[in-house]
């Protein structure tokens, strides 16, 4: 019987082509969006992180509640003194900060990795693609040279050759043996592309020297609750035996909550709460168009019925209908949702996503299928219940008027929902597009135009970092500054909004502040060359820049920036005060004050202090280049300028700094513009939705309105008639939805910047855009309408 239906089914739908194309294809935009945002919420935040049991991983970090340091990378020493006294973690493990150039084949190459002990891969569960984890031997100093690399660069740079393991490879002038394979997890985990073994020399470390990520595998039957406790006291007692430390604790954070930051996890939901609200718009509209098909083919129906078929019979024949339309849609809408997938994987901006690709599993599959089957219940139940209900009687006369009515008033309601969430939708949109207005309006601090930036890092074996280092440093800039349409080169530690150093330290002040006595400050900090802040285009406020002879000067001197300043001095004149690093309580005076910078994100105001590059550099430092004209054409004098001075360094991260600056705002970015879609589409339903509502309306008042107009309703009359129709469910929609904006838009607190989350302006804005669309939906009936003649109406009748 079922397949009886399904035959009768395809005859019937195979007869309305347009009505079929379009309800399959309002389905396919609907599943689609729904099936490849779910996909990156199940990477992101449903599917279980990939280690052994994650749920019992974790961030071992430092905190610093005096210095407002909730998390922080961990002490080399400290881990150790935790590694002897805790009993909660099963085995630990570090991570590290590396960079390295990979030379003696072909074309050098600069890599990021970390140093990490042997004991990681195990903790986490994961095994080598090919080759072996590192020995615990191999993290003693002094032994064999060996190296791991991540499978992404085993087969970019390599083929996927398995016989690379056992070859050695050389990098920053070592040769190292390549012993494994790391697979694709590890690689997400640290960010880097090659791996060595973290070795521990005590002798040569310092205690407040935080250079490490700290991880851990709890007990079994170890409460996270029960592991904090332990490792407060463990810290505690360090803190008693070693006092430079008795401020630093330690604070356990889960696998998931590192991994996954609140704000990812908010914008997500938001984007799929959106696509869902597209999804409730899509089944409304197609159940008006049910509806009205319903209404067409009630004499068939009622035929049906008065010849046998009971009503659970077209009850089910219609739902086979309902599910056929949704199936055809559903599976066009996934195979959209596979393209936009893989749309996702190549186009958005690295590491933007904390997995390393959004798949096609299981799970997303079985999300497509219970969306379309849903679906199909959602647009069709309504619809075949009315027309399994119906007046058999009446419907052969003709005369369905309680039908025609109760049918009226539910698809009504279906289209003032529609605009309820249409307008929640655009409300939520505007918020964001707003929000990404003002971060495009922020002031930078500097001028990111005509600049190319790279990162270099000479090899600490063969450049000291505190004698031939800085002289590399001066060489080159010396030799870019000599290129055609170069106007200045300079060096830092970390550029804005890039990917090099970002640290920060307390400080406190000598000279008289408006801080109490020995209050220490957080301040993020960067080595910065002379004329940085010249090439940048970053103003002197007072004071004087670096100059090389700072290297040779009794006491250290350091540049602030004018928010550190304030939070220091106040108003009074920073030039010629000290500051003091509360790490190894080494005093700075200041010799310059330097406009604010954004430096790490568009909405985060971050005070900064400059060390000068004359006197210590980091392994990893970022190059700036002012050009006079496109930054790109200054990159191959670049590169050949490096390797003029050392045929073995490779440069990374070749880009101009307007691509950095533009990166940041990726999320906010896309999060608006995938909202903004939403909600077009959104609105594009929900006006099609009340036309059609009308238009259904106007063809079953025809005889009404023909009648009015025989007995001298003048056109304009019943224009305004029908329009005030329209215009009451409309408004009635908007008022809904302006109302659920009101309720859910605190949900949107962590993603706008700039403007509040109950902006009237954008709420008004929104109400009247709708209030016109609803008004042109209107309009088309309604001149429909007051154009019908009585006499053909009457007559028809």
């Amino acid at each position: 019987v079922l397949l009886n239906d399904l035959r009768y089914t395809v005859r019937l739908l195979r007869k309305s082509p347009v009505f079929t194309l379009a309800v399959v294809l309002t389905v396919a935009l609907a599943v689609g969006a729904n099936t490849a945002i779910f996909s990156v919420v199940n990477a992101v935040i449903l599917r279980p992180l990939p280690y052994a049991q994650p749920d019992r991983l974790f961030w071992i970090a430092e905190r610093n509640d005096k210095l407002h340091l909730p998390t922080f990378t961990a002490s080399i020493l400290n881990y150790l003194s935790w590694g002897e006294r805790q009993q909660s973690f099963e085995s630990m493990g570090t991570i590290g900060f590396a960079s390295f150039n990979f030379s003696g084949r072909g074309e050098p190459e600069q890599f990021t990795g970390a140093p990490i002990s042997p004991s990681l891969l195990p903790l986490l569960g994961l095994t080598p693609i090919a080759g072996r984890a590192f020995l615990p031997e191999e993290e003693k100093p002094g032994s064999t040279p060996v190296v791991m690399i991540s499978e992404g660069l085993w087969k970019r740079r390599f083929g996927g050759d398995p016989s690379l393991i056992g070859q050695t490879l050389m990098l920053n002038g070592i040769a190292r043996t390549v012993v494994g394979v790391g697979p694709l997890a590890l690689h997400t985990l640290t960010s880097g592309d090659i791996f060595i073994p973290q070795t521990i020399d005590p002798a040569r470390e310092i205690r407040l020297n935080h250079v490490i990520i700290a991880v851990g595998r709890l007990k079994p039957g170890v409460s996270q609750e029960r592991a904090q406790a332990e490792m407060d006291a463990v810290a505690t007692r360090v803190g008693e035996q070693y006092p430079e430390v008795r401020d630093w604790g330690i604070r356990l954070v889960s696998f998931y909550h590192w991994i996954v930051s609140d704000q990812l996890q908010t914008a997500l939901l938001v984007l799929l709460a959106s696509v869902a609200c597209v999804l409730l718009i899509a089944c409304a509209n197609v159940a008006n168009l049910l509806l009205s098909r319903a209404a067409a083919r009630q004499k068939e129906i009622a035929v049906r019925v008065a010849m046998g078929a009971s009503r659970s019979r077209l009850l089910r024949q219609l739902l086979v209908e309902s599910l056929t339309l949704s199936t055809v849609g559903g599976a066009l809408g996934l195979a959209g949702a596979v393209g936009a997938i893989n749309l996702i994987n190549t186009a958005l901006p690295p590491n933007l996503l904390p997995v390393p690709r959004v798949e096609l599993d299981r799970a997303v599959l079985a999300f497509a299928a219970l969306v379309t089957v849903a679906t199909g219940l959602l647009f069709g139940i309504a619809p075949a219940w009315h027309a399994a209900k119906a007046d058999v009687n009446a419907d052969l006369k003709q005369a369905a008027r309680s039908a025609i009515g109760a049918r009226s008033l539910l698809r009504n309601g279906l289209a003032g929902a529609e605009l309820a969430l249409a307008t929640m939708l655009l409300i939520g949109a505007g918020l964001l597009m707003q929000s990404l207005l003002q971060l495009q309006r922020v002031r930078l601090g500097f001028a990111p135009d005509h600049l190319l930036t790279f990162q270099v890092a000479p090899p600490v074996a063969k450049y000291p970092l505190d004698s031939k280092a800085p002289l590399f440093y001066r060489e080159l800039l010396e030799s870019l500054r000599t290129l055609p349409g170069v106007q200045g080169a300079a060096i830092s530690s970390g550029i804005p909004f890039g990917v090099g150093n970002y640290t920060t330290s307390p400080m406190t002040t000598v000279s008289q502040s408006i801080q109490p006595a020995g209050t220490a400050i957080p301040i993020d900090w960067r080595i910065v060359s002379p004329g940085f802040f010249r090439v940048m285009a970053v103003p002197l406020l007072r004071g004087r820049d670096f100059t090389d002879a700072d290297a040779s000067l009794a006491a250290p001197v350091m540049i602030i920036s004018e928010e550190t300043g304030r939070k220091f001095f106040g108003d009074a004149d920073p030039v010629g005060r000290t500051i003091r690093r509360v790490a190894d309580k080494k005093d700075f005076t200041i010799v310059g004050v330097v406009g604010d910078v954004k430096n790490q994100a568009l909405n985060l105001d971050t005070p900064s202090l400059y060390y000068p590059s004359p006197t210590r550099v980091w392994p990893l430092m970022d190059v700036v280049v002012r050009t006079a004209g496109r930054p790109e054409s200054a990159a191959t004098g670049v590169r050949a300028k490096v390797h003029a001075l050392d045929s073995e360094l490779a440069i990374s991260n070749v880009r101009p700094l307007e691509e950095w600056v533009a990166g940041s705002a990726a999320q906010p970015r896309l999060n608006a513009v995938l909202l903004g879609a939403f909600a077009f589409v959104a609105l594009l339903i929900a006006a099609i939705g009340i036309y059609g509502v009308l238009a259904y309306s106007v063809t079953q008042r025809t005889r009404e309105i023909g009648l009015r107009m025989a007995l001298g309703a003048p056109r304009g009359r019943v224009l305004v008639l029908i329009v005030r129709e329209g215009m009451t469910v409309g408004l009635i929609g908007i008022g809904a939805g302006l109302a659920g904006a009101l309720a859910l838009s605190r949900g949107l607190e962590s993603l706008v910047f700039g403007i509040p989350v109950r902006d009237p302006l954008t709420f008004g804005a929104v109400a009247a855009v709708l209030t016109l669309t609803a008004l042109a939906a209107c309009s088309i009936p309604a001149r429909r309408a007051s154009r019908v003649d009585p006499m053909i109406a009457l007559r028809c009748e």
